[in-house]
């Protein structure tokens, strides 16, 4: 078992000779409770209890089943760096396996709303996610919103980019974060707004001054549903030529996105636009500009949400940081793990999750 294997290398931070459970009983318990829906320590000793037989043909259990101080004091032992690696090392397995490359590697952050405290602040995590693999590639958990920007350089540093294009909204479009991909011989798309005022006016005022032509339409689509109909029309502009262009570490474009929107049950009939702006990498004349833009979001729908309706993580209430911490990273190797198997099933991720705590062979065939 792939999994368990890798769980193994996982160094104890307990004292030898004092320890009853081993620690990849307790890590592997621990994964296969979250996969079964487990929210809390007593979730996972009562799980444990009830598959205490199943489990035991995987992990030595030879001792009981561990308590609920167990879990709770052994993750807040356990460093979350070593999780955190047990993450990118397992994504990096199954990226393997399917034979399919990360292409666009879209970067953003999370608040773990449940590990506020009365006098402490939530943690954060910042996530490296690939929409055509469906995985959570790597995190990074910090204590502050304002360290996110910190952050990205470490988790960007830890993945291979050669090749992949990578996606950052806004609050990450700096200059030292366009140098770390362009080293690492990747692309970039970061939002670009008046963070960098002058920058920013400068884009406008080229934008404006090139204007709408054809020969920059890189394409043009409708949608409508929900009751609202959206247009969404981009243009490509080269920006090599500007001065300010050089400090950016490979810098080729921008991408002026109008979004024009209506609504069906507005009895005024108001139609709103707005302009949003990308600097890039790549050429002005890349036709797939458009899809690394609209597919950048699917980190907020395909991760963020699944793991806040599904996984339950903003009601989760861990007051320890390091358990916290270790436990969300936990939460990620769970649904890389039930997103890469089987992923044509036509059973939702609940069903899936439900599925895993009834059925030990569906477990099985996840975990293998």
């Amino acid at each position: 078992m792939k999994i368990l294997s890798l769980i193994e290398d996982i160094p104890d931070p307990r004292m030898e000779g004092k320890v009853v459970h081993s620690l990849s009983s307790i890590l592997f318990v621990s994964l296969c409770g979250i996969l079964s829906g487990c929210e809390s320590w007593s979730d996972i000793r009562t799980y444990c209890e009830i598959k205490k037989d199943w489990l035991s043909s995987h992990v030595d259990l030879s001792n009981g089943v561990p308590s609920e101080w167990t879990f709770r004091r052994v993750f807040t032992l356990l460093e979350p760096d070593n999780i955190e690696y047990l993450l990118r090392t397992h994504a990096a397995s199954i990226v393997k396996t399917k034979d399919k490359t990360s292409n666009q590697i879209a970067i953003d952050g999370k608040a773990l709303r449940g590990s506020k405290q009365q006098d402490i602040g939530c943690l954060y995590s910042v996530s490296a996610w690939c929409d055509n693999n469906s995985l959570v590639l790597s995190e990074q958990i910090v204590e502050e919103k304002s360290n996110e920007i910190k952050a990205i350089p470490f988790l960007l540093e830890n993945l291979s980019l050669k090749g992949a294009t990578v996606s950052i909204d806004a609050a990450g479009c700096q200059k030292s974060i366009a140098q770390v991909i362009s080293n690492k011989k990747g692309d970039y798309v970061f939002g670009l707004k008046k963070n960098h005022p002058k920058f920013y006016q400068t884009v406008q005022d080229h934008i404006e001054k090139q204007g709408e032509e054809a020969g920059h339409k890189l394409h043009d689509s409708f949608d409508k549903s929900h009751g609202r109909e959206v247009r969404r029309r981009y243009f490509g502009y080269d920006i090599s030529a500007l001065p300010q262009a050089s400090d950016w570490a490979g810098a080729k474009s921008v991408i002026a996105v109008e979004t024009i929107r209506s609504k069906d049950n507005d009895p005024d009939h108001k139609v709103s636009a707005q302009w949003r702006y990308y600097l890039s990498s790549h050429p002005a004349d890349c036709k797939k500009m458009p899809d690394y833009i609209r597919n950048h979001w699917a980190i907020e729908n395909k991760l963020h949400w699944v793991l806040d309706v599904h996984l339950k993580e903003d009601d989760d209430q861990k007051s320890e940081r390091k358990s916290a911490r270790s436990f969300a990273l936990l939460k990620r190797i769970a649904l890389n793990t039930l997103r890469s198997k089987d992923p044509k099933s036509k059973k939702s991720l609940r069903g899936r999750l439900k599925s895993a705590g009834w059925d030990n062979s569906y477990l099985l065939s996840l975990l293998s």
